[in-house]
């Protein structure tokens, strides 16, 4: 929404005072509610993938079905979404952000763990599908236009938050984690630019960055945008065998203004991955692996490690 400026002319002052009608405060840098135009955004479906076989993995789950639900940051669509609410009064409220690969089996566990651990309110929150697009990788994707940026995964948690409000949850209990480019998104959504503090911080307390993008422009097709220091507390979780998005490529900045950083120097890339689809419990120990045009890279299964994040996402959440 475009702002309204009202200049006043002052020989010692010049002072300049800007009216907005967004939540966007005076800022002379950093993202604008125009950047969403800006980006390749625009809802372009409203159809699961496979959408049968998610509706029964989610209520295999315990999960609400996943379906256009989210109105997009401009208003113009619908993100797609799974929505659990809890029956407690009190409940916490996670949001939980997808990887460039899209919505997976990884997601559904850690949303029934959470529920389970803390008989939370659970939102997987889609970001590609309604885009019609079924990775951000950046193969093939002609028909889906430029990969997405993470000013756009920072859009979809703002629609997020509000969305969330008028379900009537409290947003000093209410937290995202993101993984991989979901991580990236939450990296730069609670990053300290003026105007995206005031979007985010009336509705969340605390994100979650597990192994995220947070370093140079992979395979030179993502734009950058400055990740850190961070307006709101900041749990950062990188792995030391991580192939894909290495931590030592991400900037100090991005790193050490996390409130916690925990660097497991034993793990991959996505090591609470699902290893045999939606319907199978993932086994320790069983490898995937990718390629793109940076290598191949190995996403290795470790269910200490998983358990372990877990206990670190619930306790520095709920503390």
């Amino acid at each position: 929404m475009p702002a309204f400026t009202l200049l006043f002319q002052s020989a010692r002052w010049g002072v300049c005072v800007t009216l907005c009608l967004s939540l966007i405060a005076c800022a002379t840098g950093g993202v604008q509610s125009a950047d969403y135009g800006r980006e390749n955004v625009r809802i372009r479906t409203d159809q699961v993938p496979d959408a049968q076989r998610w509706k029964r993995a989610t209520q295999q789950h315990g999960l609400g079905e996943v379906r256009p639900l989210v109105p997009s940051f401009d208003g113009q669509g619908l993100l797609m979404a799974s929505w659990t609410p809890s029956t407690q009064p009190d409940a916490p409220t996670y949001v939980l952000a997808h990887g460039g690969g899209g919505m997976g089996g990884m997601l559904l566990v850690m949303a029934a763990q959470l529920r389970l651990r803390t008989q939370a309110n659970v939102l997987i929150l889609d970001s590609l599908w309604s885009r019609g697009r079924q990775n951000n990788g950046g193969e093939s994707l002609a028909m889906a236009g430029p990969t997405i940026s993470s000013n756009v995964r920072m859009f979809d948690l703002v629609a997020a938050g509000r969305w969330l409000a008028q379900q009537g949850v409290n947003p000093r209990s209410t937290f995202v984690i993101g993984e991989s480019q979901g991580g990236w998104g939450v990296l730069r959504a609670f990053t300290d630019e003026p105007v995206i503090r005031a979007w985010m911080q009336p509705f969340y307390a605390k994100g979650v960055a597990l192994y995220p993008v947070c370093g140079r422009v992979l395979e030179n097709i993502y734009t950058v945008h400055p990740l850190g220091p961070y307006h709101s507390p900041v749990l950062l979780l990188t792995s030391g065998l991580d192939t894909l998005t290495p931590v030592s490529e991400c900037p100090q900045v991005t790193t050490q203004s996390a409130s916690q950083w925990l660097h497991w120097e034993d793990v991959t890339h996505a090591f609470n991955i699902e290893t045999h689809g939606l319907f199978v419990p993932p086994v320790d120990g069983v490898c995937q692996s990718m390629r793109n045009k940076s290598g191949v890279h190995r996403f290795c299964h470790n269910a200490r490690r998983t358990a372990q994040m877990m206990d670190e996402i619930v306790k520095f959440t709920l503390q």
